[in-house]
């Protein structure tokens, strides 16, 4: 039997050893994310051209980087936009389309999980849901009620955590406008505040 002093430091040098293990695991992750994340925010920014493969790969990368560190709130973000950004590529396709969208937002779904307070990640999550319901419209499906619930209570949370923020503003008005029907009245009238705000700062709409 251990005595009480060296059962004391096993004890502290298990739980260093595993300190170490998880933040050797979160660095590797943070590493492999870079390069396709850096693509990702290139393509945002248009600095950088769309290449297929290379969005590929930097999916791959940031599915390799996910198993490393499944907590690591960026990496779902990232992965929802390759989603996105492949939706956008197959419009000859909407059921693909439609296919690509879903993963996004199961992939927002997560990030939201793991930064409940990102009023970006709601407004994405809001325009990515809105899209599926064109497009399910498009292929003559059943009204999703339940996605539009979701739509409506994205929209409700990103008004509220920055409702200033002109790329979150301008979601929610453009989205607003062509639900506004759809919403419940206390959504309606957040939509119609959204719209007195982005005149206000004239935002381009």
């Amino acid at each position: 039997m251990l005595k009480p002093g060296l059962l004391i430091k096993a004890t502290l040098t298990l739980l260093v050893l595993t300190s170490l293990y998880w933040l050797a695991r979160v660095g590797v992750a943070d590493f492999i994310r870079l390069r396709p994340c850096a693509y990702i925010d290139g393509l945002a920014k248009r600095s950088v051209q769309l290449d297929p493969v290379t969005l590929d790969q930097s999916r791959a990368l940031l599915l390799l980087a996910r198993t490393w560190d499944p907590g690591n709130p960026v990496v779902p973000e990232y992965l929802a936009q390759t989603d996105f950004i492949l939706a956008q590529m197959l419009g000859f396709n909407p059921a693909l389309q439609a296919d690509f969208l879903r993963k996004a937002i199961v992939n927002l779904d997560l990030a939201i999980t793991l930064r409940p307070n990102s009023a970006y990640l709601w407004a994405a999550r809001m325009t990515t849901g809105d899209w599926l319901l064109q497009l399910n419209r498009k292929l003559a499906l059943p009204v999703d009620h339940e996605e539009l619930a979701r739509v409506e209570f994205a929209l409700k949370r990103a008004a509220i955590l920055d409702p200033w923020g002109p790329s979150v503003l301008r979601q929610v008005v453009t989205v607003g406008k062509l639900r506004l029907l759809d919403f419940q009245q206390e959504s309606r009238l957040q939509v119609e505040e959204a719209i007195t705000r982005a005149k206000q700062m004239r935002i381009n709409m």
